[in-house]
């Protein structure tokens, strides 16, 4: 390869990078004290070495007998996209109205796909600003901690990190120390203070929110050991209230030494997208692999956050319910996705000697690091494992359920039929792709909820009875498998909310659909109740 062609490879990176960003990231400037909406900025104009950069290639390319070869190269990508689109009109085609995903399904008929060709469109980034001083404000007190995480009530466990509100650092201190204690038991496989269904237990991913319109102040402490942490909450316009300057990787004064405490804060628009955010640590990849890990969602204009359990105003919590005097309330969960470690990182047994990599009864490769919620239940090296050694025989085609080794210590979000629900998912690590795939002949999302003009129908359809004719879509697709990569963050709005459109009371499983992440740990279900519970 030509250094020529060497460097254009590099300017196209730079200018995918500086010419694009992702929705969440748009915020608006605000004025400091009177609240008053200025008139938005303008995108960054392009810096000057990358005028110089694109004249230097224009001129290497001229000395070289090139001149025009970029041209000529987005003419190919045009034409080749043209003869797919024609190729495309001489297949039958489903009755639809349209979208951008109306033909895809003959696009992978012919073994092809859209090309990633040259376009003029380019989102426009805006500087965050200061909080107006006339707005509804949630302010958080949060650290970072060294933790010890108990993965499941076999004993499972790794030294890890996580965030935590420093008023509930008691809470996983008494958590931490009542795990140790279980895991010296080899008799009785004391679980220790892991619940089934990770019901309100204390060491677990950090979950706040905050609501359009609102200021969100956090004052975070560096509790953590000899180490650096930063707090950054992804697709932000967050700064650091001191200087005014962005909360990113960067800038000074947003990596925290050990023992040192910053205020944040981030003014969020009315018009911000609704939604998760992965809430990362940018000084250093070992404490984010191993736990550093959250998620701030925003919510509706309004909203309250609800304690599912007690009903009480919930500050942190992966499972919350939505209330909102002008809208419908819904339920939410917080799914996070995530690798324990590295791909060479092993998590420790009770007796504190390292899991195998590859799991000797189902072959899975890292059972017990692959989670979800700090939560992992592998088929293996656990449950059939003491099948084995009780009943001298293994089986597992129940291992998916709560009939064999009863409920999992993975989240099992809970909901009544016909409740509203919404998933918010988080990948959480740092290594690989994760798919989340829920069971149920009709549990599925549409693809773009926001192009959906009948979204409101779809989601709380079936909040008066079971729906027999569901609403054909018109600009989005309906799936049901979301991939997710590291630090990414979606939201799944489910047609006909819970127990679906057909009204189904029962455990819908989910979990990873790469085979031997699900079979290494990754997975849960969605009970849904036809019944009151009240214990």
């Amino acid at each position: 390869m030509s250094q020529s062609t060497s460097l254009r490879l590099f300017l196209a990176l730079i200018l995918s990078i500086v010419l694009t960003a992702p929705a969440g990231a748009i915020s608006v400037e605000h004025g400091h004290d009177d609240g008053s909406h200025g008139s938005a900025n303008p995108a960054v104009e392009r810096p000057v070495w990358l005028e110089k950069l694109e004249n230097q290639l224009n001129h290497e390319d001229v000395m070289s007998g090139l001149e025009g070869s970029q041209q000529k190269l987005d003419n190919t990508f045009m034409k080749l996209m043209g003869q797919l689109q024609n190729k495309l009109k001489e297949h039958a085609s489903p009755a639809s109205s349209g979208g951008m995903f109306h033909d895809s399904w003959s696009a992978h008929q012919l073994g092809q796909s859209y090309l990633l060709g040259p376009t003029e469109a380019a989102a426009k980034v805006y500087k965050g600003a200061h909080c107006p001083s006339n707005v509804p404000t949630k302010t958080y007190e949060v650290s970072a901690i060294n933790v010890e995480v108990m993965l499941n009530q076999w004993g499972d466990y790794y030294p890890g990190y996580m965030y935590v509100l420093d008023k509930d650092i008691g809470k996983v201190r008494t958590e931490e120390k009542a795990n140790a204690k279980a895991r010296e038991d080899d008799t009785e496989l004391d679980p220790g203070m892991v619940s089934t269904g990770l019901q309100g237990d204390a060491i677990q991913p950090m979950t706040i929110r905050g609501n359009q319109g609102d200021c969100v102040r956090v004052k975070f402490t560096n509790r953590l050991e000899d180490e650096d942490a930063g707090f950054q909450i992804s697709g932000s316009a967050m700064i650091i209230s001191a200087s005014g300057k962005p909360n990113t990787a960067a800038t000074q004064g947003s990596i925290i030494a050990s023992g040192e405490t910053t205020n944040f804060e981030w003014y969020i628009p009315v018009d911000e997208q609704e939604g998760s955010h992965m809430i990362q640590n940018h000084a250093g990849r070992d404490p984010s692999a191993l736990g550093l890990i959250g998620a701030f969602i925003v919510e509706p204009r309004g909203s309250r956050y609800l304690d599912p359990w007690t009903g009480k105003p919930l500050e942190n919590g992966w499972m919350a319910m939505i209330s909102n005097d002008e809208a419908k309330d819904f339920r939410e969960f917080a799914l996070f996705y995530h690798e324990i470690g590295d791909e060479s990182f092993r998590p420790l047994n009770r007796h504190g000697e390292m899991i195998p990599q590859r799991d000797p009864l189902t072959d899975a490769y890292r059972p017990s690091a692959r989670a979800m919620n700090f939560r992992s239940e592998p088929f293996g090296i656990n449950n059939l494992a003491q099948q084995e050694k009780r009943f001298h025989y293994e089986d597992e085609s129940l291992s998916y359920s709560s009939y064999t080794f009863a409920d999992a210590p993975t989240t099992i979000p809970r909901s009544y039929l016909g409740d509203p629900a919404k998933f918010r998912l988080i990948h959480g690590g740092c290594e690989v792709f994760h798919s989340h795939h829920p069971h149920g002949g009709s549990i599925r999302w549409t693809r773009a909820p926001d192009r959906e003009p009948h979204q409101e129908n779809l989601t709380y359809a079936a909040y008066d009875g079971p729906v027999k004719y569901p609403v054909v879509r018109t600009t989005t697709d309906r799936v049901d498998v979301e991939v997710i990569g590291p630090s990414e963050a979606l939201d799944l709005e489910t047609e006909c909310g819970s127990g679906l459109c057909q009204r189904l009371a029962g455990d819908f499983l989910f979990h990873c659909h790469v085979a031997h992440h699900y079979v290494a740990g990754m997975w849960g279900y969605w009970r849904v109740y036809n019944t009151l519970q009240t214990g």
